[in-house]
């Protein structure tokens, strides 16, 4: 990661809402410096939606059990340049023996992260829950760079059916309405498709307040200049996030 904050690359973020589907945005999406992309990003079939680059891979899961879904791992992984994880606990077993070694990065409860530089602007929107991995992945990218744009984040509100793993990927529905990811995902409670994760990241009171900390970042941007000067990563941007489709704004209800 960049020792100190970058204000001249071009960074986008694309999240795995179903919105991403509304517009044939690859190519520029892949013309961006910097593209980040989250846990299962598939992304073959769907190039000329969200194109195929991938520089920055920010993961929640690493387990033995994600060896089961092999293509879990982004599909053209030899191009992946930093890794970011959510806790020092993903150990990314799934990994394949040729991914390249890569500079990790620690999003959350870990020193001089997250808790530093973001838990009061977390809390002031009394989001109880902690951050999911598409909000870590936002804040953390404002350690590192300054111009940012964000793709495909309206936290779960265009399906409800079924579970958060849906994503924009209906077509891997079984005819049950199960997606594939459903028993991987959560608590070893969870880890089955008749209990699915649908409470915590993706309750409705949640995804509303998600929503306005995220229009916080595109009029604002970050409120608060850095106290802690020195360290590895000086500085945090305080420029507004930019969003690449303006029609999620709608189908976020801000």
């Amino acid at each position: 990661m960049p020792k100190k904050l970058d204000t001249t690359s071009r960074v986008i973020i694309i999240g795995n809402s179903p919105s991403i589907l509304l517009h044939k945005y690859g190519e520029q999406i892949d013309s961006y410096d910097v593209v980040i992309r989250l846990n299962r990003c598939v992304t073959k079939g769907f190039e000329k939606y969200i194109g195929n680059k991938i520089d920055i891979w920010a993961t929640t899961h690493g387990s033995e059990r994600f060896k089961e879904m092999e293509d879990f791992v982004p599909e053209n992984y030899s191009d992946i340049k930093y890794l970011w994880k959510r806790t020092r606990k993903v150990n990314l077993k799934c990994l394949p023996e040729d991914f390249p070694e890569v500079e990790e990065h620690i999003m959350y409860k870990a020193p001089s992260n997250f808790k530093k530089y973001f838990a009061a602007f977390f809390n002031d929107f009394e989001i109880e829950h902690e951050p999911d991995t598409g909000l870590l992945t936002i804040l953390t990218s404002l350690k590192f760079y300054k111009d940012i744009t964000v793709h495909g984040f309206t936290f779960y509100t265009e399906h409800k059916k079924h579970t958060v793993e849906g994503y924009y990927r209906e077509s891997e529905l079984d005819e049950d309405g199960h997606h594939l990811e459903d028993a991987y995902w959560g608590s070893d409670r969870q880890m089955k498709f008749s209990d699915p994760q649908t409470s915590a990241f993706a309750s409705e009171d949640n995804g509303r307040k998600k929503r306005k900390l995220l229009n916080e970042l595109f009029t604002k941007g970050f409120p608060f200049k850095p106290k802690f000067v020195g360290d590895e990563n000086e500085g945090i941007s305080t420029e507004p996030i930019k969003i690449l489709n303006e029609d999620e704004l709608g189908k976020m209800n801000i």
